[in-house]
């Protein structure tokens, strides 16, 4: 952008969140001492902390999502990464070792699907194969892990939540937020469909794909999710993080946009967001 060029602040905005978090990641995974033996340990949770960022920093670059079509899909995989986290961080060893290991079973599952069906069908899937089981063989060989067909705490999300402090996070939004993810009845009657004006058809309802406004409450909504991850992480893990704080920042930006809208802190208009 040249210097004669006006500044987007919502794009400055986006930017500096950006920016500030994957700082905040960082800071916090070079705090972290890495002990060799324990691999599964570190690379779980970081793993787990990174996709959390990355969910945030995907949603905060497109605000055309920011709605209640779409942000409730990515949010709901946000507050299922936390759980699940907050879950391992009880236990950090032997709970990560537990996750990657699910996971690893899981890739195997879908290795023997592909090669069934390949064989099914006559496809040569000879060359993803090769490359899933190498992946898989640099962690473990392949003919030793075994498959879980269940769930890989061996207890649902409800209880998860339970055992880790977060019902009142699982109930407020884990369940409002499943029912865009899986399209259930209380999403759509409300988002696409809309009543018929006939009488004589009883004010039926039909379809609509409707375009609605973006609303930055999705954004501050994620980054309170990463926020509120990083400080589990660093409860538990007794780390210092003394970077600037991206959720503070973001914060203070929708503040100024609230001010100057004489609305809500989080009411962002749609022409600002285009």
């Amino acid at each position: 952008m040249s210097s004669g060029d006006p500044v987007d602040p919502v794009r400055e905005m986006i930017d500096e969140y950006v920016k500030l978090v994957r700082d905040e990641l960082r800071h916090r995974w070079q705090k972290w001492a890495t002990t060799l033996t324990e691999l599964e340990k570190y690379e779980g949770i970081g793993g787990l902390l990174a996709r959390q960022v990355t969910l945030a920093t995907q949603l905060a670059g497109t605000p055309s999502i920011w709605n209640p079509h779409l942000a409730p899909v990515i949010l709901r995989t946000m507050v299922d990464t936390h759980i699940t986290l907050a879950w391992i961080l009880l236990d950090p060893l032997p709970r990560s070792r537990q996750f990657v290991l699910y996971g690893l079973g899981q890739n195997k599952l879908y290795v023997e699907h592909l090669k069934a069906w390949g064989e099914r069908e006559g496809n040569d899937v000879a060359d993803v194969v090769k490359a899933l089981e190498s992946w898989q063989d640099e962690q473990r060989f392949t003919f030793l892990t075994e498959v879980n067909l269940g769930s890989w705490a061996e207890m649902n999300t409800r209880k998860m939540a339970e055992e880790c402090g977060e019902l009142d996070l699982y109930n407020l939004t884990y369940l409002p937020f499943s029912a865009a993810t899986h399209s259930m009845w209380h999403h759509i009657a409300r988002l696409n469909l809309i009543r018929c004006g006939s009488p004589l058809h009883r004010h039926h309802r039909v379809p609509v794909d409707a375009d609605l406004p973006s609303d930055a409450d999705y954004l501050y909504r994620a980054a309170k999710f990463v926020d509120g991850s990083f400080a589990k992480f660093d409860a538990a893990l007794a780390i210092h993080s003394d970077v600037p704080s991206a959720f503070q920042a973001l914060g203070r930006h929708l503040e100024n946009f609230g001010r100057e809208e004489e609305g809500p802190v989080t009411d962002v208009s749609s022409e600002q967001l285009s």
